[in-house]
């Protein structure tokens, strides 16, 4: 275990035991100076910064953030991210590090979102008790998952809910990842890893099963392959028909004939 001290930053390295689910590398925490700025930074591992009390922001993926107190913001391996305090009301935060085979499911929660007291001060007592032992760390992690997740499994079913239902009743318009995202006032990165992660696959991969799907209906129905492309969003016939292919392995004449 390696510390450093600075009188308002307290910083340890931790013995690296590999845990295998949840295995921290670091935790600390810094009573940051009016306009602290940290990074640019590219991380190899999972960090989360809680704050304690203050403000700023963070800037994640070219969009920036307001982070006050009672939030946390998340930083995956391989972003690059800056942090900064406020001028006026400079934050106090703490942080924890870690990798594993959990680690990876922080990317199904947004850049930045709120915490339950329970979660602050899991933070604190952490970052304070710089002589705990990784198992105590780690022990804390799966606290802090436990809380974090069973918090947000329903309202992750919910987004999922909507998206399906949004696409079920427009797969006919134009629709964007970015568009959608925007409607459900989502980070698009958030959105796409939450909904794959509920169903298994892409949100484009939905919006095309469900848009092949209509086509067979309309198909069924005594529809042209021109009228069904138009019903099913598709201004581009010939792409419809490369998609349709694509899909059941015949062409979408091919497939009315048959029927």
């Amino acid at each position: 275990m390696e510390q450093t001290r600075d009188g308002r930053k307290t910083d340890v390295m931790l013995v690296n035991r590999h845990f295998a689910e949840l295995n921290p590398v670091i935790v600390g925490q810094e009573v940051c100076a009016p306009g602290h700025r940290f990074g640019p930074s590219v991380r190899k591992y999972v960090l989360l910064h809680c704050v304690l009390s203050g403000k700023g922001t963070y800037t994640c993926g070219g969009v920036t953030y307001p982070v006050a107190a009672g939030q946390v913001f998340r930083i995956l391996p391989g972003e690059e991210t800056i942090y900064q305090a406020d001028d006026r009301d400079p934050w106090h935060y703490a942080w924890i590090g870690f990798d594993g085979n959990l680690a990876e499911k922080m990317a199904t929660v947004p850049p930045v979102f709120s915490v339950s007291a329970t979660v602050t001060n899991l933070f604190r007592r952490s970052a304070e008790n710089t002589d705990a032992s990784e198992f105590g760390l780690t022990a804390s992690l799966f606290r802090l998952y436990d809380e974090l997740f069973a918090d947000r499994t329903q309202n992750g079913n919910e987004y999922v809910r909507r998206i399906r239902s949004y696409i079920d009743a427009a797969y006919m318009k134009k629709i964007s990842i970015e568009g959608l995202a925007d409607q459900l006032h989502l980070n698009r990165r958030y959105m796409t890893r939450l909904f794959h992660a509920e169903t298994g696959m892409s949100i484009r991969d939905y919006l095309l099963k469900t848009r092949m799907r209509e086509a067979t209906e309309c198909l069924r129905a005594g529809l042209s392959v021109g009228e069904t492309a138009e019903r099913c969003g598709y201004e581009d016939m010939f792409l419809f028909s490369r998609l349709f292919r694509k899909t059941y392995g015949v062409s979408p004449s091919a497939w009315k004939n048959k029927e």
